[in-house]
């Protein structure tokens, strides 16, 4: 059965800087030797980790080592057009896939940490909750990192997304500011 090329993207809870891959491709192709990762932001630039010379990541295939890599690229929530090109001995690209997916894991962690410090106000009732102002943006940086989802899920729109995802990083940078 000819190899069908798929993947997932995942993020891991206490290191959001790493994109997780996972293959999930079905089928075989004896000619695959390795795949190539490419990260592209909403730039139109390649994202790889420091000191790689290569506009991609070499993701080897390896019998017995488990489909998923680990890449450590993120400094912020970003929109990443992912591409996998499955590739021979040469390096010539036999499959290939392209999804767009958004990592968000760094302001929905401090999202939580809100809804922790939230919690553990004393009651009743807590200071917190009877800021308005707190309210609002929580609220803001929530619809944002939901607004920059739904422009992936929807509109296959990296533009769009990684506007919503900065948006909510400016909060979360100038927290003194809003929360």
């Amino acid at each position: 059965m000819p190899l069908t090329p798929n993947f997932s993207s995942s993020q891991t809870t206490g290191e959001p800087s790493i994109v997780v891959l996972t293959d999930s491709s079905t089928g075989s192709d004896v000619s695959i030797v390795s795949r190539r990762v490419y990260l592209v932001n909403s730039e139109g630039d390649y994202v790889v980790p420091t000191g790689t010379s290569t506009d991609y990541v070499v993701w080897p295939i390896v019998s017995g080592t488990g489909d998923t890599i680990d890449i450590d690229v993120l400094t912020e929530d970003a929109a990443l057009d992912i591409t996998v090109n499955w590739v021979d001995v040469s390096g010539v690209t036999v499959e290939t896939k392209t999804t767009l997916c958004g990592f968000t894991l760094f302001n929905e962690t401090f999202y939580y940490s809100l809804t922790q410090a939230q919690a553990t106000q004393s009651q009743p009732p807590p200071m917190i909750i009877q800021d308005s102002n707190y309210y609002t943006n929580k609220m803001i940086l929530r619809v944002q990192i939901d607004s920059g989802n739904n422009a992936i899920t929807l509109g296959d729109d990296i533009t769009t997304a990684q506007n919503c995802y900065d948006l909510a990083t400016f909060m979360v940078t100038n927290q003194s500011d809003f929360f």
